[in-house]
């Protein structure tokens, strides 16, 4: 029994959730190694390469770090920096608290394709952008729960969303309360990455 097989999916409808989240993840991939074809780079440099432009805290700027937010090896990250750093997008800077440590910065032709190929999900706002205001809320809440469970069972690494802080109650469905604000939260007040959070 298997969810990759169509017969199953056809009398499970876990099995045909799972097989549905998994085409999704298909066009990222799609996307994400068409664009980086393109511009000669591997998936992975340019996911690297967006993770950098939008995360300005040097914390989660190093190596080490980034393998953890990509569920990746050490080696594989490294590897990746290092042709970035070959084709002059991506630079080391010392840290003055840990001269051992680096913290990745980007170079300025760096910056300019991290912008330029940012659109890459342009598909998924398009699509998602047509759904009725109730289903987006009810998809928030499902994603958040999802992502949320295979943390707990540590098949993801940590993730820095209110359903893992320590900010947080609720019930992970429906009511969702900020201590930190001490506000309730809507599901477009979600955050999966929260600059506040508490493990």
């Amino acid at each position: 029994m298997s969810s990759f097989d169509p017969a199953q999916q056809l009398v499970n409808l876990d099995s045909k959730i799972i097989a549905s989240l998994g085409k999704l993840g298909e066009v990222f991939r799609v996307l994400y190694q068409s664009s980086a074809q393109h511009h000669g780079l591997s998936a992975t440099q340019l996911q690297l390469l967006h993770y950098i432009h939008y995360h300005p805290d040097p914390a989660h700027r190093r190596g080490a770090f980034m393998s953890r937010e990509f569920n990746v090896t050490k080696a594989t990250v490294s590897d990746s920096i290092k042709a970035l750093e070959q084709k002059g997008l991506v630079q080391k800077i010392t840290d003055e608290r840990d001269t051992r440590s680096f913290i990745l910065s980007l170079t300025p032709p760096g910056e300019t394709l991290a912008i330029a190929t940012a659109g890459i999900t342009r598909p998924f706002e398009t699509t998602v952008g047509l759904l009725p205001l109730e289903q987006k809320e009810i998809l928030t809440h499902t994603l958040f729960e999802l992502i949320h469970r295979l943390n707990q069972a540590g098949v993801i690494t940590t993730q820095r969303m209110c359903l893992n802080c320590r900010h947080y109650s609720g019930d992970h469905r429906q009511d969702h309360y900020c201590n930190l604000v001490q506000q309730p939260l809507l599901a477009f007040d979600l955050r999966l990455e929260c600059p506040e959070f508490v493990g």
